[in-house]
């Protein structure tokens, strides 16, 4: 690893993941190879950043050992991947503010994979379970990779469905690798970071906090071609995703419902706005992959 990935995996640490943070400080050390020379004053004057996180940083620059870093992730089996490396994901490096780290444990392969990004409610209805095993069989049998974010409902159903039909899966984490989230997960978790791949932005002592899962949603989304909602309501997190998606130019699939489901509110107005409504597999096979 050379000296410029080495100070941005150290200043991402020191600066708990925040995408924002780090690029506030590239503007005035893009190379990442002076930090030793920035001071309270550079953060604070220059880029406008709060006394105590601005002071906070610096201490960590300052103590942090790379070194010792390197091998806490090590022990922990624990990988990364910097937005400098050629195995970075080209679809999600395409998107207006990619992840300078992504943090990881499983199969790194999966990185280079086709995929599908697939969310929904946390809620969802008795008849989704049918629906979506029927859609996603054959998607997952083609060789495509689902993509979700491990959220109880929508997401834990696309994983487990994937797995059971011996497909690949990806799970998106907003929280360090050290934490579980939701705890009710914690075996599905472990499932898929033996068999397949875990990911996250955060390094792996971030606790989760609610801000960080819409940070999270652009992952989910940049990381495919396109994003398959099953099921939303109304102002639903999964509508924020398929915002994201839009915004960095990918496409909209959307499983219509009906008209009284309120978990069919958010899918329905989906379809309404251009989304492409999805009845079978070979919508979603035909059309992109």
């Amino acid at each position: 690893m050379n000296k410029m990935k080495e100070n941005l995996l150290l200043l991402h640490y020191c600066c708990h993941g925040n995408y924002h943070l780090v690029k506030k400080i590239s503007t005035i050390n893009p190379t990442f190879l002076s930090l030793s020379t920035l001071e309270e004053k550079h953060l604070i004057e220059q880029l406008k950043i709060p006394l105590k996180r601005a002071r906070q940083i610096i201490y960590l620059l300052r103590n942090v050992s790379i070194e010792k870093l390197k091998e806490e992730y090590k022990n922990k089996n624990i990988h990364y991947v910097t937005i400098f490396d050629d195995d970075y994901p080209k679809l999600l490096k395409e998107i207006f503010d990619p992840p300078w780290i992504l943090y990881y444990q499983g199969n790194s392969q999966y990185l280079s994979n086709t995929c599908l990004s697939v969310v929904g409610t946390r809620h969802p209805s008795e008849i989704v379970y049918r629906e979506l095993t029927e859609i996603l069989e054959p998607v997952v049998k083609s060789g495509i990779t689902i993509v979700s974010g491990l959220a109880i409902g929508i997401d834990s159903m696309a994983h487990e469905l994937t797995m059971k039909k011996k497909g690949r899966t990806i799970a998106v984490l907003g929280y360090g690798l050290d934490w579980v989230y939701p705890k009710s997960n914690e075996q599905l978790l472990n499932d898929i970071k033996h068999q397949h791949l875990v990911l996250t932005e955060y390094p792996p002592y971030v606790k989760p906090q609610r801000w960080q899962f819409p940070e999270r949603n652009r992952i989910i989304s940049g990381f495919s071609k396109a994003t398959f909602v099953v099921e939303a309501q109304d102002k639903s997190g999964s509508l924020i995703t398929a915002d994201l998606a839009v915004q960095q130019n990918r496409d909209i699939f959307a499983l219509p419902g009906r008209i009284f489901e309120v978990t069919s509110v958010g899918t329905n107005k989906l379809i309404q706005d251009g989304a492409k409504m999805i009845l079978q597999a070979k919508d979603i096979l035909e059309e992109y992959f």
